[in-house]
């Protein structure tokens, strides 16, 4: 699926996610409205949402590999505590040992530091 269809689907959603907008609001938010991080984000929480945790870590990374930001830390951060709160059955469900969790905690406060 084409990055830009899946946005363009998500319109409504990302309206209330990113731009707090309440329910019942119909007007949709076009790629341009949005900027390289809000456009991260709509993608990493579709990923986060349907449990592909693998792939939303290496969104992740790529993303403080070339655009670190203190927001995309903070993504990064949330994500990583988040997963601590699953059980082990669900994370081996989703192939994401808990191992990994604290593997991925070193590695973002990498970039912290670098700050």
């Amino acid at each position: 699926m084409n990055i830009e269809k899946l946005i363009e689907a998500m319109g409504e959603g990302v309206g209330k996610l990113v731009f707090h907008k309440k329910d019942g609001c119909s007007k949709k938010i076009s790629i341009e409205q949005m900027s390289p991080t809000d456009i991260f984000k709509v993608v990493f929480n579709r990923l986060f949402n349907e449990k592909k945790y693998n792939e939303a870590e290496n969104l992740i990374f790529d993303e403080l590999k070339e655009n670190y930001s203190p927001e995309i830390y903070e993504v990064a951060l949330e994500f990583y505590n988040s997963l601590l709160d699953k059980s082990d059955e669900e994370l081996n469900k989703s192939n994401f040992p808990r191992e990994e969790i604290y593997q991925g905690l070193n590695s973002i406060q990498k970039f912290k530091d670098k700050e």
